[in-house]
């Protein structure tokens, strides 16, 4: 039922990307195809990946680097954890918890992937993985820039 309910709300939904699930949720946190759909997106767009973050990805790291004109050990300190696009804020959490649903126990689900929500492409994202969007965060800050067009992709350091 609950389900059906999540549906419903995202159909009726008026503001495009947000609604369904808690008030301001983003709708991917809600809708696991729109999620899926988005996450397409930042892997055909900016190399989402790598695929499974626990293996040396070799291959991968070494596109990277060549993206970034860095050498591959520096580009796997860039990730989605450190990036300023990545939210983990307690709100943004819950909106993925509640996304999850009751079929498992969503908070460890979360915290096995160390999820947060990439508001660059819109989705639920692992902070072990990284993209070609990756956005350094400055001294300090502890919340995205005033502004996503302002974003360099691929600088060097």
């Amino acid at each position: 039922m609950a389900t059906l309910k999540r549906t419903m709300d995202q159909a009726m939904d008026q503001e495009e990307g947000y609604g369904g699930g808690g008030e301001g949720c983003p709708m991917a946190t809600q809708d696991i195809t729109l999620n899926l759909k988005n996450r397409g997106k930042a892997i055909d767009a900016a190399n989402y990946g790598p695929e499974n973050p626990a293996l040396p990805n070799k291959q991968y790291w070494m596109e990277m680097a060549k993206e970034w004109d860095v050498d591959p050990e520096d580009a796997k300190m860039s990730r989605c954890g450190n990036c300023a696009a990545f939210n983990q804020e307690e709100s943004m959490l819950e909106c993925i918890a509640e996304g999850i649903g009751e079929e498992g126990d969503p908070w460890a689900m979360i915290e096995a992937g160390d999820l947060g929500y990439c508001e660059i492409f819109d989705f639920k994202c692992a902070s072990a993985r990284t993209c070609a969007a990756w956005v350094a965060k400055e001294e300090g800050e502890d919340e995205e820039p005033e502004s996503l067009l302002t974003i360099k992709i691929g600088v060097k350091k």
